[in-house]
């Protein structure tokens, strides 16, 4: 039996609706599909009782389309191979090259907006 060690900051790590999910899961997931920039944003809110992630995606500027078909398609990809790989649900908004706020040091990946 080979067990590999990983080292994760904790305070990274969000829980949604029970699950433990950190950005760099979410991170390895779009870079696998492809069609995206490296750049994402989480967002966190809470509706009710429940809480809800949406992700901001980056599309690649050879991506990107005014064909809403070819968008769909890359959404859905996304959706599902989140809910696959991470057990969640998430809304996937897919924007333009150059959206998300970039700033130097450490990317702001995570807007929490559920009340503390």
């Amino acid at each position: 039996t080979l067990f590999i060690l990983t080292q994760v900051r904790t305070d990274d790590m969000l829980i949604i609706r029970g699950v433990n999910v950190f950005p760099s899961q979410i991170e390895s997931v779009l870079l696998e599909i492809g069609d995206t920039a490296p750049h994402y944003q989480l967002i966190v809110d809470r509706v009710g009782t429940l809480d809800v992630l949406e992700i901001l995606v980056e599309i690649n500027r050879n991506m990107f389309s005014d064909e809403v078909k070819k968008l769909e398609t890359i959404g859905k990809k996304i959706r599902n191979s989140i809910e696959s790989t991470l057990g969640i649900s998430a809304k996937i908004t897919l924007v333009e090259p150059k959206t998300i706020e970039r700033s130097e040091g450490k990317a702001k990946r995570v807007i929490d907006k559920r009340r503390k």
